[in-house]
């Protein structure tokens, strides 16, 4: 009999679960996802110069040409450095086999640089390329903020309307979701993505001129009750 007891009380206990379980699969809910974007323009530039002597000069004489570049422009030449460039690998492989010495130098630059200015006078023999290896802006961070909050909103926006088009009304926030970092991120180019909104950012004098914008982006999943 106390076997038996059991046994109902077990089989009783995971009928209620199971009802219980049933219950939640029912509640009403709806999910979307909300993007947001915001393009600015860096205010600091990391610039990557790859010096290689040639038959006529070695490789001091021409970092010497590149210190009168910089000096002409109104760069402080002490702020050069040897840079570790993940590709320097490639430019190594490249003249590995060639008698004539190379290095690669990196300079950060802001926006008291006219920077097309420089990049005109830098093609010269010796230098034997150069690139953009990194950009910023101060205020990057406050930027990703107010674009992770606009994602947010726009998908409450979008489940508000979605709801509206059948008769029914959007409830409480269930759950948000950051979208894994590979599909939030910033670039820089001039891709067109169209996103449910767009954070006007204001320019100012410190941004650098000629230089491709920053543009980041994000995408938000909510889930909300329906009421």
């Amino acid at each position: 009999m106390k076997y038996l007891i059991q046994t109902l009380l077990i089989f009783s206990l995971w009928d209620i679960g199971f009802a219980q379980s049933i219950e939640n699969d029912n509640s009403r809910f709806i999910e979307v996802t909300g993007s947001s974007e915001a393009t600015l323009k860096p205010d600091k530039i990391e610039l990557e110069i790859i010096l290689k002597e040639y038959s006529t000069q070695k490789l001091l004489s021409v970092h010497q040409n590149l210190i009168d570049i910089l000096e002409k422009n109104n760069i402080d030449s002490t702020n050069l450095y040897y840079g570790n460039s993940n590709n320097y690998w490639y430019y190594w492989w490249s003249f590995r086999n060639t008698h004539y010495k190379q290095q690669l130098y990196k300079i950060n630059l802001d926006a008291s640089t006219d920077f097309l200015n420089l990049v005109k006078d830098l093609d010269i023999n010796g230098v034997a390329s150069i690139r953009i290896s990194n950009t910023s802006n101060k205020e990057i961070e406050k930027i990703r903020k107010e674009v992770k909050i606009s994602a947010i909103k726009a998908a409450k926006d979008k489940a508000r309307y979605l709801l509206e088009s059948i008769d029914e009304k959007l409830g409480k926030v269930i759950s948000i979701e950051e979208l894994p970092p590979n599909q939030n991120y910033y670039w820089r180019s001039n891709q067109n993505i169209i996103s449910n909104t767009t954070v006007t950012t204001n320019t100012n004098t410190e941004d650098i001129e000629n230089i491709s914008t920053i543009k980041i982006r994000y995408e938000i999943k909510a889930k909300f009750e329906i009421e």
